[in-house]
């Protein structure tokens, strides 16, 4: 997932780096990362996080435009429209059970969660990011369980030069063992 265009669509991704198994809610309005890592922190036990483990996300993009993209690289763009790529990556116990603020948003603090409501089995998020390029606003729905999970989220902002850009793309994730040393990430 890191090799995406935009680092922040990332950061979205990862913020459904959860699990829940009972009917606990966290939400946020207007708050950074840190302040939801928090909020989920507080929410405890094995309620509202992922079950630690290797785990595979499938990423399928539906949809990327840049405004004044290069005929060739809109080409090279549509090809990859609808095909899925798959990544790894090992959450340990540690992180399943002390999410910090990194894994909720970009470390550096650019980005603060318009909303974030989490509880059920369903997720509701939009986070905007500002950066020297511009800014960026990202909403995020799906379903979780703590082996696996799915989401759609949308991206509309300003891409590389101050274009505006708007990307679509779903994940779907799997829990699918133990750790092996061997993912992506």
């Amino acid at each position: 997932m890191r090799h995406l265009v935009l680092p922040a669509v990332t950061v979205a991704a990862l913020s459904l780096g959860l699990a829940a198994c009972n009917d606990r809610k966290v939400e946020a309005t207007n708050e950074k990362p840190s302040a939801v890592a928090s909020k989920v922190a507080a929410a405890g036990g094995d309620s509202v996080r992922l079950n630690p483990g290797r785990w595979e996300t499938r990423i399928r993009m539906v949809k990327m435009e840049i405004e004044g993209m290069p005929p060739e690289a809109k080409k090279a763009m549509g090809d990859m429209m609808g095909k899925e790529r798959t990544v790894t990556s090992c959450l340990t116990r540690e992180q399943a059970e002390k999410p910090d603020a990194k894994f909720f948003g970009q470390a550096d603090e650019a980005c603060t969660y318009d909303r974030f409501s989490m509880g059920g089995g369903t997720i509701d998020s939009k986070m905007t990011c500002k950066h020297e390029g511009g800014q960026q606003t990202m909403t995020m729905h799906g379903t979780y369980g703590g082996d696996s999970y799915a989401t759609s989220m949308e991206m509309q902002g300003q891409g590389p030069m101050g274009k505006a850009m708007s990307m679509q793309m779903e994940l779907s994730a799997k829990r699918a063992g133990d750790c092996t040393g061997k993912e992506d990430g």
